[in-house]
């Protein structure tokens, strides 16, 4: 059922079917020239009719949308906009760093199954677990259509959807090319996945990941903190506030995870695959057990993400041996 945000702005829970987030909100403008999304869900029959069934419970249907603005290329929130496109002629909008990925992540994909398996192995992975690690996510490869952005954003555009004007604001981190939108007069902050009301998001370091992702996001949060803001629109989860506060307690987690590591780093030089097992994940200090294949992976992506961070402030040390690398803080020296 849709929600009612402020006048002509809604939220549409979309269906994810065996996912622990449960739904992912797509969010809709409705004027009188049409109808414009902020994201769009994965591409299953169950999301689509979701969709179907919500917009025409306002009195839309597919082919009123005019134009689809993709926050970013994750499956959950870019799967359906190929298919939407297709049955309305709406304009698809991106960031620019997400779209020189949409190929290589879902059209080239054994290129990029064999891509991860390489840095899996180089970071530690026993070679038991790399298949299935780096092929953990064909299933989500399988709910996304592949279509190119007719428009490519950088952040700072203004979106004149009236009545309101939503500010494009780049904050990389969770991807590279996340974008939140902002609309000052009414202080709605649309967070998408980059600021969650429950959850840390996912800040991983990979393949198609650039240079400091962890540092990226760090900046990201402090950038968004100064904005006056009322309800905040996230990814996954009803609408809340207190931004600020939020804000604090991701950093909070963040600067505690980076202690924790340089802790589990102070007796020996370790690989991220070791510092990942033994990390508490879910809140569990025996998280890693229960985690299956995919999230393992995404685990060590997010480690890996913080020892790079730590290696960049100069606070580690890295050694190759025998093609795997290996972590360990720098050696103070006395005088």
């Amino acid at each position: 059922m849709p929600h009612e945000i402020i006048p002509g702005l809604y939220r549409l829970p979309i269906p994810l079917p065996e996912n622990p987030l449960g739904t992912v909100n797509v969010y809709a403008v409705i004027g009188e020239d049409g109808v414009r999304l902020i994201d769009c869900g994965w591409d299953t029959p169950e999301a689509y009719a979701a969709l179907v069934a919500e917009l025409q419970s306002l009195g839309a249907k597919i082919s009123d949308i005019r134009e689809i603005i993709v926050t970013h290329i994750h499956p959950d929130h870019f799967g359906l906009a190929e298919r939407l496109v297709a049955e309305s002629a709406a304009r698809l909008s991106m960031h620019r760093l997400e779209a020189i990925h949409v190929g290589a992540r879902y059209e080239y994909t054994r290129t990029l199954i064999e891509a991860m398996e390489a840095w899996l192995r180089v970071n530690g992975v026993p070679p038991d677990e790399l298949v299935t690690m780096s092929e953990g996510s064909l299933l989500m490869v399988a709910r996304v259509g592949k279509r190119q952005p007719d428009t490519v954003l950088e952040g700072g555009e203004l979106l004149a959807w009236s009545p309101y004007h939503f500010e494009v604001v780049w904050t990389p981190g969770h991807s590279a090319g996340l974008i939140c939108l902002y609309e000052p007069q009414a202080q709605v902050l649309v967070s998408s996945d980059h600021v969650l009301e429950r959850i840390s998001p996912h800040i991983g370091l990979h393949t198609q990941s650039f240079g400091n992702p962890l540092g990226d996001y760090l900046s990201s949060l402090q950038l968004v903190r100064g904005l006056p803001v009322q309800t905040i629109l996230p990814g996954h989860g009803a609408p809340f506030d207190d931004l600020p506060g939020r804000v604090d307690a991701l950093l909070q987690h963040h600067e505690r995870r980076l202690q924790a590591i340089l802790m589990m780093l102070a007796d020996e030089e370790q690989t991220a695959y070791n510092v990942a097992t033994r990390l508490p994940w879910h809140g569990s200090a025996d998280g890693w057990q229960r985690l299956p294949p995919f999230q393992r992976r995404a685990a060590v992506s997010e480690t890996i993400a913080h020892l790079e961070y730590l290696f960049g402030q100069g606070q580690l040390m890295k050694r190759f041996r025998s093609g795997v690398v290996f972590y360990q803080p720098v050696q103070k020296t006395t005088k």
